[in-house]
């Protein structure tokens, strides 16, 4: 068996297994999943920025009619650098994405064959997680469904978390950097999926908590990985507070209002195969319900190991944990469960059904070990005649993509995949745009204006014309003759904490820098520039705030204190 652990067969079967979940792909043309729109205009976003020097981009100047639209300030875009560089060779924004969808995915199995090798210690158990990881159900709608391309990144992250967990608690050298590479990582892709995930460690911890509370050496490595996971993260939290805490955006108002017992799942969901572009909840009618479970093999094996298990060795005790949570989460997705109580407290998964990513990633590693129990003598048969269940089944189910219409093609430029009239599933045109924005989450709930059809319009009360105006990216500049002290401009920018105007003489030279503020009724970015008698010129840009200028320095320093304990780690191990 040993030519099986053979790192060159380990890499053919993931890139093989990879090239057959991403068969639809190989066509001319993308089919458009809910939010496909919304990624595809994140990439072009972030390829802009870098074409204009902006390495760092907090806002999105060019998305909503020019309005600017703060996505990586909500939503880290540092896992969509890839794509964007493919942008800059030459690549299509179409085929870019197709080709990072083939690389999320070839990565995704490689981490689950690493992690389940690591737990389960069984030779094909690998093998077998990362096919049913791969072709999960759930998975499959979220790359060709829903297009939710931060939980297909996700699931590069979560068997790094997984290990972590068991690392952390079960093996007897803890280290903490896979805990840290997890989580990090998964707050940088899928904000939703790294709560879920807490939740999980969080109930493996108090399973755990009498041998724990023992044990201070890992009590001090768990603490650690959370600090570190803190501080490389604060480039990212911290601005993001500090803009929840200032604002109020459209993502708060769905937490607060909705009624997340309409997107649950009814019994027989759990059990179907066909995969059907549907809608989030069940509300819409039957022809609408979204495929959204583990699919049949995994669970079938994950119930069959729980019922025969024997609890002998730290890793059955630690993936019995993992296939008691991954059913209890399957059964969480149900519409028997009272989820309008829990509505103020779980509303921000939005979906309960969302707990399908945790019960398909924890189940992939339960469901292999379960090769353990098998008849010895029909062990390989039936592990032969499992992955070509599971193999077809995903087959079946991918057929479906290749049947859907579609208005994007490989060679589509972004102008026409940006225009959600032309490119909008439904032709839906909304008072923003809603291809770029999808449900619009970070605009502000306060706004009541057309960005459709409000232009490059400057309200004000100043009788003093504006000249020389001009805009450029993450620029607006114009010119006046004079201004008094109730003088204010509201200019045509969605306001997020950290635009700035600088006041310029005649010579270019600054004369003073103003704070802005949101205008009550649109919220958009406002100013009053003060009293002047002179010609000025007014120039507004986003310089970010001061939370993000040291969030900055407190995720540098624990960058450097990462490198440099990596580094002399290696020095001792070599000694």
């Amino acid at each position: 068996m040993k030519y099986l652990t053979n790192k060159k067969i380990v890499i053919f079967y993931c890139f093989l297994i990879s090239l057959i979940f991403v068969y639809p792909l190989f066509s001319k043309n993308l089919v458009i999943g809910h939010d496909t729109l919304f990624h595809l205009g994140r990439i072009e976003a972030l390829k802009d920025a870098y074409v204009n020097f902006d390495f760092f981009p907090r806002l999105y100047y060019h998305q909503n009619f020019m309005f600017g639209y703060a996505t990586p300030l909500f939503y880290s875009d540092i896992f969509l650098i890839l794509p964007a560089l493919l942008r800059l060779m030459g690549l299509s924004l179409v085929f870019t994405y197709k080709l990072y969808l083939f690389i999320c995915s070839f990565i995704s199995v490689l981490c689950m064959f690493w992690a389940s090798k690591k737990i389960v210690k069984n030779t094909y158990g690998p093998y077998l997680s990362s096919l049913l990881y791969l072709f999960c159900t759930y998975r499959i709608t979220d790359v060709y469904v829903r297009g939710a391309l931060g939980e297909v990144m996700a699931m590069i992250f979560i068997p790094l978390v997984i290990y972590g967990m068991y690392n952390s608690i079960y093996e007897e050298k803890p280290k903490c950097m896979y805990l840290v590479i997890g989580f990090s990582g998964l707050l940088l892709v899928h904000n939703i999926s790294f709560i879920l995930f807490c939740i999980v460690y969080g109930i493996v911890l108090i399973i755990n908590f009498k041998t724990l509370i023992k044990d201070k050496y890992r009590i001090a490595k768990i603490c650690k990985a959370m600090l570190l996971s803190l501080g490389l993260l604060a480039f990212f939290l911290l601005p993001m507070f500090e803009q929840l805490r200032g604002g109020n955006y459209a993502v708060n108002e769905f937490v607060k209002d909705s009624n997340i017992s309409n997107y649950t799942l009814y019994f027989e969901q759990l059990f179907t195969i066909r995969l059907n572009f549907g809608l989030a909840g069940h509300e819409f009618g039957r022809e609408y319900w979204m495929t959204t479970n583990t699919g049949p093999v995994i669970w079938i094996l994950s119930v069959f190991y729980l019922f025969v298990r024997k609890d002998k060795t730290k890793e059955s005790r630690f993936i019995s944990i993992l296939g008691f949570v991954g059913i209890g989460s399957m059964i969480f997705c149900l519409n028997i469960m009272p989820w309008s109580f829990f509505n103020n407290f779980f509303s921000f998964i939005q979906f309960p059904w969302r707990l399908m990513i945790v019960a398909c990633s924890l189940l992939s590693i339960v469901a292999a070990k379960s090769i353990d129990y098998f008849p010895q003598k029909k062990s390989k048969l039936i592990i032969i005649i499992i992955f070509l269940i599971t193999t077809l089944i995903g087959i079946y189910q991918l057929s479906f993509v290749c049947e859907q219409d579609t208005k994007i093609f490989n060679n589509t430029e972004y102008d026409l995949i940006s225009d959600d009239s032309y490119s909008g599933k439904h032709g839906i045109v909304t008072y923003y745009n809603q291809a770029e924005l999808a449900a619009a989450d970070y605009l502000p709930i306060k706004d009541n204006v057309n960005y459709r059809e409000y232009g490059d319009y400057v309200k004000t009360n100043n009788p003093v014309q504006i000249e020389n105006f001009s805009r450029q990216y993450n620029k607006i500049e114009f010119s006046i003759e004079s201004s008094d002290a109730s003088t204010f401009y509201i200019l045509p920018l969605i306001y997020y904490k950290g635009y700035s105007v600088d006041v310029l003489d005649d010579h270019n030279k600054l004369i003073k820098s103003i704070s802005t503020y949101p205008d009550d009724e649109s919220y958009l970015v406002s100013f009053n520039p003060g009293e002047y008698n002179q010609r000025i010129t007014l120039r507004i840009q986003y310089e970010g705030t001061r939370i993000q200028f040291i969030s900055y320095g407190i995720t540098g320093v624990t960058l450097v204190y990462l490198i440099i304990s990596a580094i002399l780690n290696r020095k001792g191990k070599r000694k």
